[in-house]
């Protein structure tokens, strides 16, 4: 009698048991997928793993935004630059980090909240012998108009990164330079190779982000930086999704996050790391005037 009753406890035991697998596996299952694009470059490297506000501002933002998308299957594909901006147009289930807001992209895709700040896109020269013609500069220093540096110049080169945005302002003027002036670098160490070929005189300019270019304290010493009148101070980097129904819930959901993750200190503090003082001020001033209703870097918590 009481080995019938242990059998039949064992059971019913295993009996909820295989039931409560079987739902989780159900749930698994019908979680909606999301296919994450990571541009196969250098710095996205083991992205899973950067989970320090002390690593790359927006591999560390990003990774922390695809942990707390657990209403979805995420599933990380890793692509070139041209293919993103394919499958976006194609697939209703795509989700990329780290993109520029530009009408053209609206057009065919969805963008979050801001996921990052950087100073924007600065004009580099290294070891040059000679000053730049002053009819380029305004009295404040500034590139009045990017093109022109090649029209004044026009043996000059300028080495860009591939298949990118550079934010609508800078594109706009970057269609205006001959192609002859331009030497494109793709790949995945495309930001390395374009330091090295300014350092190693292979081109004239690069345009980078500060954040990209990292003199040692020799190179340091004949660098020269101009910013381009005219450009916002910031690059805001955004997610950017398919433009579908599915596309407009997880951007939802990502903003949901976002909303949480600006007032952490994490979030402060993974943009402290490459903005002085005074620029980080600056920031958070630009943010109050443009973005009043929200507060994207709290320093005080």
């Amino acid at each position: 009698m009481i080995s019938s009753f242990i059998s039949l406890a064992l059971f019913i035991g295993a009996l909820f048991s295989a039931s409560a697998q079987s739902n989780h596996v159900h749930e698994k299952m019908h979680k909606e997928k999301i296919i994450w694009l990571v541009e196969d470059k250098l710095e996205n490297i083991d992205l899973l793993t950067k989970n320090s506000a002390e690593t790359s501002t927006a591999s560390y933002i990003e990774n922390l935004i695809i942990q707390k998308l657990t209403l979805y299957n995420v599933k990380i594909e890793r692509v070139t630059a041209p293919r993103i901006t394919r499958i976006l147009h194609t697939k209703d289930n795509v989700c990329v980090a780290n993109r520029a807001e530009t009408p053209e992209r609206k057009q065919y895709s969805l963008f979050s909240d801001p996921q990052s700040f950087y100073l924007t896109h600065k004009l580099y020269r290294f070891n040059q012998t000679s000053a730049l013609p002053s009819q380029l500069l305004n009295s404040k220093g500034e590139i009045k108009d990017l093109a022109d540096v090649f029209k004044v110049l026009p043996a000059k080169t300028i080495g860009l990164a591939q298949d990118v945005s550079f934010g609508n302002f800078l594109d706009q003027q970057i269609k205006k330079i001959k192609p002859a002036n331009i030497y494109y670098r793709g790949g995945n160490q495309r930001v390395v190779a374009l330091s090295s070929m300014l350092y190693k005189s292979r081109v004239d300019f690069v345009l980078a982000l500060p954040v990209d270019l990292t003199p040692n304290e020799a190179q340091k010493q004949l660098i020269e930086q101009y910013t381009i009148a005219g450009a916002p101070p910031y690059l805001i980097a955004h997610f950017n999704c398919s433009k579908s129904q599915l596309g407009q819930r997880v951007i939802n959901e990502i903003n949901k996050i976002l909303a949480n993750v600006y007032q952490t200190k994490d979030y402060y503090q993974a943009h402290k790391k490459w903005f002085s003082d005074k620029q980080l001020a600056d920031l958070q001033i630009f943010l109050a005037g443009n973005f009043s209703d929200k507060r994207y870097i709290n320093s005080s918590k």
